[in-house]
């Protein structure tokens, strides 16, 4: 059976439908996403790796648009431009805050909004919708970027403190060794004297107990010497002074006639020893006459002897003149006497008082709160004895220990700065290759491992 159709109708019908499809899409594309879109740029600083063109754009984790266009900002090459498409009626404003993060495990990653608000900014959305220009944002660096970077430079820094220690640890190889070899030998010091600092420490008690007794005897003597002074009147002593340089003054006055005084008394005596050396001579001479009988001898012992009495008149006058100047100071010199005898009973007195005042020296001395100084000095040099000597006993091992650290504990050291280094190296290539490829974690790398095994019979 054949059947008529109008083929300009069925044309027409066909290319009805095919529009009416396209503008289904079309509807779909724009609209069916919740509403009118409004372009969005987000610059992102430093990488933005995992963000490809359809990763999601959320706002508190709701999905509010997608990215459509990814590039690098021509005015500065250390950001990344990503251009995107968010519905027109999200709350972003000019305080909203754009991060890159990364989903879960699989390492994708997409751009998350957070913040803003009616009171925090312009609605730059609107404003994109009214120029026809899109709206920028500034996101914050990646929070894995952030912990890649500073893991990087935590190991930068961990390997140039390994690096540190261990140039530290040879530079300080040689003192530690030239230490221990010399509190070794201060230690063999210390035994070989130990007779030694005994006796020194012996001495040094004698000491302290002799310093312990002077000590107490001069401070009992300037005790003493104060209660002295503080019992002399001031009056008595200021006229003990007075009379002392009357008396002296006195004593000075009498002493310049007794000067002429003594000068005549010793050119009288000379002239006595003269007479007494021409008497001598005289009666020599007069035994001579008398032996001899001579007349001219006779004549000249009379012509002596009236030249000795001539010198014997002399010098009874220079004695006469004496005791003339003698009986005219006689009243000075009495004086002068008893200002004499008075300070000397005075000093009499006065050293009997210091005797009293020793007396009471020598009892205090002699009591047992004297020895407290002494007691509490030997005490202390025994305890000083007793800390030698542990420091002795313990210098042995602590040299011992030392020197064992000095032999193998530093190679340890290195050792264990070497594994360190080596750790430190494997998580820095680790954390490189999880940089330059997230995926790999979830998915595995790009080579599968491949087997030669035997066949089996």
């Amino acid at each position: 059976m054949e059947t008529k159709a109008n083929y300009a109708i069925v044309g027409f019908f066909t290319m009805l439908v095919i529009g009416a499809a396209f503008g289904f899409v079309y509807w779909m594309a724009e609209y069916g996403r919740g509403g009118e879109m409004a372009p969005l740029a987000i610059r992102i600083p430093g990488s933005a790796n995992g963000l490809s063109i359809g990763s999601p754009v959320r706002f508190n984790g709701i999905s509010v648009g997608s990215v459509r266009n990814l590039y690098i900002d021509n005015e500065d090459p250390n950001f990344s431009v990503a251009f995107t498409e968010v519905r027109a009626d999200a709350p972003v404003t000019s305080g909203t805050r754009a991060v890159l993060e990364i989903q879960g495990l699989t390492g994708a990653a997409y751009v998350e909004l957070s913040g803003g608000g009616p009171g925090s900014g312009d609605a730059i959305l609107q404003r994109a919708l009214d120029t026809g220009e899109p709206a920028i944002l500034t996101a914050d660096q990646s929070s894995v970027t952030n912990l890649l970077s500073t893991a990087d430079r935590i190991l930068q820094r961990a390997d140039g403190a390994v690096a540190e220690l261990q140039g530290f640890i040879e530079d300080a190889r040689t003192p530690l060794t030239n230490t221990v070899r010399n509190a070794e030998t201060f230690s063999k010091s210390l035994a070989d004297n130990a007779q030694g600092i005994d006796q020194f420490l012996q001495s040094v008690s004698a000491l302290s107990d002799s310093v312990s007794g002077l000590s107490g005897r001069l401070d009992s003597t300037l005790s003493a010497a104060e209660d002295l002074f503080r019992a002399l009147n001031s009056d008595k002593i200021d006229q003990i002074l007075t009379n002392t340089e009357q008396a002296t003054a006195s004593f000075a006055e009498a002493s310049k006639s007794i000067g002429p005084a003594i000068d005549s008394f010793r050119e009288t005596a000379d002239t006595f020893q003269r007479f007494g050396n021409n008497a001598d001579q005289t009666l020599e001479k007069v035994s001579s006459l008398i032996d001899a009988v001579d007349s001219q001898k006779i004549g000249r012992v009379v012509d002596d002897v009236s030249v000795a009495t001539a010198d014997a008149r002399e010098a009874i006058a220079g004695f006469r003149d004496l005791s003339t100047s003698i009986t005219g100071r006689k009243d000075d010199i009495d004086r002068a006497i008893d200002d004499f005898t008075q300070l000397a009973n005075r000093l009499n007195t006065s050293s009997e008082q210091v005797d009293g005042i020793l007396r009471k020296v020598d009892a205090f001395l002699g009591s047992g709160d004297a020895n407290s100084l002494s007691v509490e000095a030997r005490k202390t040099l025994e305890a000083i004895r007793l800390t030698a000597e542990n420091l002795n006993s313990q210098i042995g091992p602590i040299a011992a220990n030392l020197q064992r650290f000095s032999a193998t504990g530093l190679r340890d050291i290195q050792t264990l700065v070497n594994d360190t280094r080596n750790t430190v190296r494997g998580l820095n290539d680790a954390i490189t290759n999880f940089d330059q490829d997230p995926q790999r974690l979830l998915f595995g790398g790009d080579t599968v491992k491949e087997f030669d095994g035997r066949t089996r019979r």
